[in-house]
C-alpha cells in the first residue's frame, strides 16, 4: 500500500490532489475491511478464502479466518507467496511512475501520462542529458494534449464508465446470490463501481484541476 501511496501521490501537483490520486487505495482497503467483517461469520466460504490470498486484501482477512480455525496450515503460507510477488511487482511499477511522475511541473499528471514518459525516458542512459532537456517540451505538450482532453473525456469515456457500471451492477447481485447476504453483495457491487470510476479518472487525468486554454 505504502508503494501505491508514493507512485499515485506523485502525480498530484497541489496538496488539494492528493485524496483523488489516492482514491483507488483507499477504496480497496475500505472494501477489504467491510468484506473482512462481514464475511467473519462465514470463514470458510469461497468468497472468504478469495479475499484472504488477494495480496491488498490477505492482511484483513487471512487473521480472522486463521483465529477463527478456518484456514489450514498452508494457506497463510501461500497468501504471504502472493504477498511477497505482488510487492516486488508493485514496487517495479511505482518505480517506474514515481521517476515520471516526480519531475513534472504544472497541473495534475495523469498516471497514463506519466507511463508513457516512463516508457520514452527508459532507453540508453547516455541521452539523459537530452532527455532532461527535452522534459519542459515533453511536459507543455502533455498539458496541451491534456487541455483538449479534458474538454472530450467526459464524452469519449462515458460508455466505458456505464460498462463498468453495469458489471459492478452484476458483480453485487452474484455475490449476494452466492453468499445469501445482500450487505455483502452491495459492498463489493458499490466498491468495484467505486474503483473502476477512480481508476479511468486516474488512468486519464479527467478529475485533474482546470486548466488555462490561451
Amino acid at each position: 500500500m505504502t508503494t501505491l501511496y508514493g507512485a499515485l501521490g506523485s502525480l498530484g501537483s497541489r496538496v488539494e490532489d492528493a485524496q483523488s490520486v489516492a482514491g483507488p487505495v483507499m477504496i480497496v482497503m475500505a472494501v477489504g475491511y467491510l468484506a473482512s467483517l462481514t464475511l467473519i461469520a462465514q470463514p470458510a466460504s469461497a468468497l472468504a478464502r478469495a479475499i484472504s490470498y488477494f495480496p491488498l486484501t490477505a492482511p484483513m482477512a487471512m487473521p480472522g479466518r486463521i483465529a477463527l480455525g478456518a484456514a489450514a496450515w498452508w494457506e497463510p503460507v501461500v497468501a504471504a507467496a502472493l504477498a511477497l510477488a505482488a510487492a516486488v511487482a508493485l514496487v517495479q511499477f511505482a518505480g517506474r511512475v514515481y521517476t515520471s511522475a516526480i519531475l513534472h511541473g504544472g497541473p495534475r499528471l495523469s498516471l497514463r501520462d506519466a507511463w508513457r514518459s516512463a516508457s520514452v525516458r527508459r532507453p540508453g542512459a547516455a541521452k539523459a542529458g537530452a532527455r532532461i532537456n527535452a522534459w519542459p517540451r515533453r511536459t507543455r505538450g502533455i498539458a496541451r494534449g491534456r487541455a483538449v482532453m479534458t474538454r472530450t473525456d467526459p464524452t469519449s469515456h462515458r460508455l466505458l464508465i456505464t460498462v463498468l457500471t453495469g458489471i459492478g451492477v452484476v458483480l453485487g447481485a452474484a455475490v449476494a446470490m452466492l453468499t445469501s447476504d445482500v450487505i455483502l453483495g452491495v459492498i463489493a457491487g458499490a466498491g468495484f463501481i467505486a474503483l473502476a470510476v477512480q481508476m479511468v479518472k486516474l488512468w486519464t487525468g479527467r478529475s485533474g484541476p482546470p486548466l488555462s486554454h490561451q
